[in-house]
C-alpha cells in the first residue's frame, strides 16, 4: 500500500442508493482486475456504511476489499418523512466544498478522516490520483480537479443506456439538451431575458410544448415526446443539470455506460459516434452495473433474513411465477393516491399476491382502510422496506411493476422476471418504450400511451390493468418470457471473462493509469 508504483484512482459519488450501488460495481470490478489499484472513495457521510455494504455484493476479497479507502464526508443523518428531496439537494449542497477540501488533502499527501466511522487514512506515502471517476451529478468537482490538477484524467459516470444518454447530453437533433448553456446565455446576449433569471431562461429554452411527434431513436423505439417526463429536468437545480452536461461532454476525458452492445445496439452506434467521433472523447460500456448472475435463487439462512423474514415468508408460500412485486426505486412514488389504490384493489380482486413498500422518499400513505384490507386478505404484503436485489430470483416472483429505472430494469432481466413499466421520469420512459416496443417483453399501459382517448378513471385504469394481468398469465406472457430469455443471454455473452466489458474495462484502467 505504501509503493509509489501504486495505481491511485478516486470516485466522488452522491447520495442516491441507484447511482451508489452502480458505482461501487464499478470500483469494484477494476479492483478485482487489477491488483495494484487503489480506490479512494469519496461519500458523503450519510450513505458511507450503504457504500460499505455494496461490496459484498460484487464478490471481493478481503484482500481487495483493503484496496477501498471509503470516506465518509461532513455530517450523518436522515431526512425527514416527506422531505428526502430537500435533504437530497442540502447534502449536494455541502458536498461540494467537502470534495474540494478532502481532494486537496489526498494530494498534499495529509490525512483524512471517515466521519461515518472514524478511521484514519493517510496519504503520505499515496501517489495522488491519476484519474478521477465523477459521478454525473458530482457537484462541480470536475471543474475543479482540472483547475487544481490538469492532468488528472476525469472519467464521467452515466449511470445509464445510450437511448437515455443521448435524450439528456446529445444533441439536439437526438432530442439532448448539448449545448444547452450556450443557447440559454445566447438569451441574455441578445437581451430576449425580459428580466427573468438564468435558470428561469435555461428552463424556458429548454421547455418545448408537446406536440405528439416521434422522438428520434435509432432503434426504432416509438416514444412520443409527452411520453418523456420532464426529460430529466424534475426537481433538480439547473445548476446540478448544466454541471451534469459540462462535465460529460467539455470536460471529461471519458464516460462510462451502463450498458452492452446487446441492449440499444443503434443508440449505442450513434452515441459513440458522436461523442468518440465528434467529441473526440472515449467511451467505455460497463455492462448493467447490477450484479448480473445466471446462478439460481439461494434463500438467505433465517438468521440472516432479519426484519425481511416476512418477506422470505410470503414468498415462500405462494406457486412459481405468481407474485408481483410493486416498487418505484428509492425515490419515485405516483403522486395521485387514487392510481395505485386502483391497482393495489385490482390486485385482489384478480387474487393476484403482491409485495409493496413504503420507503420511496415520494412515498404516499395509503388509505387506511385499503391497508387494513390488503393485509387481511393474505394476498398482499406491505413493509418498509424491500430487499429487491435478494428477493428478486425467488422461483415465486413473476412480475414486477417498476418505474423502469436502470437498475431494476436489468435485475428483471436477470432474474428472468417481467415488467410492468410505470415510468415517471429520467430515462424510465425511453426503457419503458425500447422494452415493450422492441425487445416486447414488458408490458406497458400502451392504448393510453399510444394515442386514442385517455379516460383518466379509476375504471379505465382497472380495465387495463386487468388486461395486462391476464396477458402476462398467458400464451402472452410465455412469449414475452423467451424474448426476455434471448436478450438475457446476450447480455451473459458480454459480461464473460475476455468479453466485450471486461475488454472495455482494460482499456479504461489503461486510459486513468496514464
Amino acid at each position: 500500500m505504501s509503493s509509489e508504483l501504486q495505481k491511485h484512482f478516486l470516485l466522488a459519488t452522491i447520495p442516491a442508493m441507484g447511482h451508489i450501488r452502480a458505482e461501487s460495481g464499478i470500483v469494484c470490478e477494476l479492483v478485482k482486475l487489477d491488483p495494484h489499484l487503489l480506490f479512494t472513495v469519496l461519500i458523503p457521510s450519510a450513505v458511507a456504511l450503504v457504500f460499505t455494504q455494496e461490496l459484498a455484493q460484487w464478490s471481493v476479497t478481503e484482500a481487495e476489499s483493503a484496496r477501498i479507502r471509503i470516506i465518509g464526508m461532513g455530517e450523518g443523518g436522515k431526512p425527514e418523512p416527506g422531505k428526502a428531496m430537500e435533504w437530497l439537494f442540502q447534502v449536494l449542497h455541502a458536498e461540494g466544498a467537502e470534495l474540494r477540501e478532502s481532494y486537496q488533502t489526498i494530494i498534499e499527501r495529509g490525512s483524512l478522516t471517515c466521519t461515518t466511522t472514524g478511521t484514519v487514512f493517510d496519504y503520505r506515502h499515496i501517489a495522488p490520483p491519476s484519474a478521477t471517476f465523477c459521478d454525473m451529478f458530482a457537484p462541480g468537482f470536475a471543474p475543479f480537479i482540472k483547475e487544481t490538477t490538469p492532468d488528472v484524467k476525469i472519467i464521467n459516470l452515466w449511470i445509464t443506456t445510450p437511448g437515455a444518454i443521448l435524450w439528456h447530453h446529445g444533441k439536439e437533433e437526438h432530442g439532448g439538451l448539448f449545448g444547452w448553456d450556450v443557447r440559454t446565455k445566447a438569451v441574455f446576449e441578445k437581451g430576449e431575458d425580459g428580466g427573468r433569471t438564468f435558470d428561469e431562461v435555461a428552463r424556458a429554452v429548454h421547455s418545448k410544448p408537446h406536440t405528439g411527434k416521434l422522438l428520434p431513436n435509432a432503434d426504432g423505439t416509438k416514444l412520443f415526446d409527452y411520453e418523456s417526463g420532464t426529460n430529466g429536468t424534475g426537481p433538480l437545480p439547473i445548476s446540478v443539470l448544466m454541471g451534469s452536461l459540462r462535465q460529460a461532454t467539455q470536460i471529461a476525458d471519458a464516460s462510462i455506460t451502463a450498458t452492452t452492445s446487446a441492449f440499444e445496439p443503434g443508440s449505442l452506434k450513434v452515441l459513440q459516434e458522436w461523442y468518440e467521433g465528434e467529441l473526440g472523447k472515449k467511451l467505455f460500456n460497463f455492462g448493467p452495473l447490477v450484479p448480473f448472475s445466471a446462478a439460481p435463487y439461494k434463500a438467505p439462512p433465517l438468521a440472516a433474513q432479519g426484519p425481511f423474514q416476512p418477506v422470505y415468508e410470503f414468498l415462500d408460500s405462494h406457486p412459481l411465477k405468481s407474485v408481483m412485486l410493486v416498487s418505484f426505486g428509492s425515490v419515485f412514488y405516483p403522486s395521485q393516491p387514487w392510481q395505485l389504490e386502483t391497482i393495489f384493489k385490482t390486485l385482489l380482486e384478480t387474487r393476484t399476491p403482491f409485495i409493496t413498500s413504503r420507503a420511496p422518499a415520494m412515498y404516499q400513505p395509503l388509505d387506511p382502510e385499503l391497508e387494513k384490507t390488503i393485509k387481511e386478505s393474505g394476498l398482499g404484503l406491505i413493509v418498509d422496506y424491500v430487499p429487491q436485489r435478494d428477493i428478486i430470483k425467488h422461483p415465486s416472483l413473476g412480475s414486477f411493476l417498476t418505474h423502469g429505472g436502470n437498475n431494476s430494469m436489468f435485475e428483471s432481466i436477470a432474474a428472468d422476471v417481467l415488467n410492468i413499466f410505470w415510468p415517471f421520469d429520467a430515462d424510465q420512459p425511453i426503457h419503458a418504450a425500447y422494452m415493450t416496443e422492441v425487445i416486447r417483453v414488458g408490458d406497458a399501459m400502451k392504448p393510453p400511451a399510444r394515442g386514442g382517448k385517455i379516460e383518466g378513471t379509476p375504471a379505465a385504469v382497472a380495465t387495463e390493468f386487468k388486461q395486462i394481468l391476464s396477458e402476462i398469465k398467458g400464451a402472452i406472457g410465455e412469449r414475452k418470457r423467451g424474448n426476455l430469455m434471448a436478450l438475457r443471454q446476450q447480455m451473459f455473452e458480454a459480461l464473460k471473462e475476455g468479453g466485450e466489458v471486461q475488454s472495455d474495462m482494460h482499456a479504461c484502467i489503461k486510459l486513468a493509469s496514464a
